[in-house]
C-alpha cells in the first residue's frame, strides 16, 4: 500500500473556511472516483478565528490517498478523472502554481483505534543535507517513536516517501509524522510540552524543518 500526499495554498482571494468548504463539499466526490482508490482521507486543520492553531503551514489543504502500488496510482493520476475532472476544479479553490506532494509508505508505530472526534497533530519532515539516505525514517521510526510513546499520544502513524523517480517533480518532504490526540488542545500542548522537547532531540542531524498542522481527519473513501 502507498500512500500519496498533496500541498496547496487556497487560492488568495478565498478564506480558509471557504476554501476547506469547497475542498469538502465539491472536490471530495472527485477524489472518491479515482480509480482503484483504497483509502482518501481529507485533513482538515482546526481553525480560530479564521487561522490554524499553529503557524501557517505552507498550505490549507493535505489530502492523504492510498492505492495498492506505483502502478495503480499512476493510472489513477492519468486517468480523466484526475487529468480533467479534478485538474479542472483544483483553480476554483487553491493556487495551482504552488503545490507539492510526496509518494510514502506508511508506518503504524501505535496500532490504537483514535476516538470519535481525535484530531492530528500533522508535522511535515525534510531530511537534513548531510544526513544519510534512511537515517530520517530510522530515527523516526525509531528513537523519537519510542520516547513520544511514552507521552501516550492516541495513534502514532508516519509517512516515509519512497525513492524519488526520474523525471517527476521533487517530494517537498521526506517524512510526514502523524499523532492522534482526542482534542485539539491535547494536540497544541504536546507541541510545548517535556517529551516533544526530548522527542525533537533524536531528529538533529537528520531532520529539517517542522511544519505544523492540527486536524480533523475526514474520510471519503
Amino acid at each position: 500500500m502507498i500512500t500519496r500526499v498533496f500541498f496547496a495554498p487556497r487560492r488568495s482571494d478565498l478564506t480558509t473556511e471557504a476554501c476547506l468548504a469547497h475542498w469538502r463539499e465539491h472536490h471530495s466526490a472527485i477524489g472518491a472516483n479515482l480509480p482503484k482508490i483504497r483509502a482518501y482521507v481529507q485533513n482538515h486543520g482546526v481553525l480560530a478565528g479564521g487561522r490554524f492553531l499553529l503557524p501557517y503551514p505552507g498550505f490549507d489543504i493535505m489530502p492523504e490517498l492510498d492505492w495498492d502500488d506505483l502502478a495503480g496510482m499512476d493510472a489513477a493520476i492519468d486517468s480523466p478523472s484526475h487529468e480533467k475532472d479534478s485538474v479542472d476544479d483544483e483553480a476554483n479553490f487553491i493556487d495551482t502554481t504552488r503545490t507539492g506532494y510526496a509518494v510514502t509508505i506508511r508506518r503504524v508505530l501505535m496500532d490504537a483505534a483514535p476516538s470519535a472526534g481525535s484530531v492530528k497533530l500533522i508535522t511535515l519532515f525534510r531530511r537534513a543535507p548531510n544526513a544519510a539516505e534512511g537515517a530520517l525514517g530510522g530515527a523516526l521510526t525509531g528513537p523519537y517513536a519510542a520516547t513520544v510513546a511514552g507521552a501516550g499520544p492516541l495513534r502514532h502513524e508516519v509517512l516515509i516517501t519512497i525513492p524519488d523517480r526520474a523525471g517527476r517533480p521533487p517530494f517537498g518532504v521526506q517524512a510526514i509524522d502523524l499523532l492522534w490526540f482526542a482534542t485539539p488542545q491535547d494536540a497544541l500542548a504536546w507541541t510545548a510540552s517535556e517529551a516533544a522537547h526530548h522527542a525533537a532531540w533524536h531528529l538533529a542531524g537528520v531532520a529539517v524543518g517542522s511544519e505544523r498542522l492540527i486536524a480533523r481527519p475526514h474520510r471519503v473513501v
